[in-house]
């Protein structure tokens, strides 16, 4: 696995100590949350402990960056699929449902200096798929 520096490494490691579980959904967050700088001073926005649990909130927070949004974005999407930044629409019949969003695309994540890491978020969350 590649690591972009020691803090990186630190902060994965005492990330998988605090998390619930330690399969690929759990590993694969610590290691996007543990990647970017900014990630790693706001953990406890991105990352609920108690609940075991992503907040999506913490994508409208104003310490978010262009880049701290990309690893925020793709640590959501590899938990549960999610691919919306809470806009919602009403459908003709009255039901309102979450608009997906573009940011969460791979031509748009994948366009800046994490993208060799983020690959390696992908392969943390479905290593089934990896032949190493």
């Amino acid at each position: 696995m590649k690591f972009r520096d020691d803090e990186h490494i630190k902060l994965y490691n005492k990330l998988c100590s605090r998390m619930r579980y330690l399969d690929c959904y759990h590993r694969c967050v610590a290691y996007l949350i543990a990647l970017d700088s900014v990630c790693r001073q706001h953990v406890e926005d991105i990352f609920d402990f108690q609940e075991d649990g992503i907040k999506r909130n913490s994508l409208n927070r104003g310490w978010q960056t262009g880049t701290s949004k990309r690893t925020t974005r793709l640590a959501f999407n590899l938990w549960n699929s999610c691919c919306t930044d809470g806009e919602t629409y009403t459908d003709k019949d009255g039901y309102e449902d979450e608009l997906p969003s573009s940011y969460y695309s791979p031509d748009y994540i994948f366009c800046c200096e994490y993208a060799v890491y983020y690959w390696e978020a992908i392969k943390l969350r479905y290593p089934e798929y990896t032949n190493e």
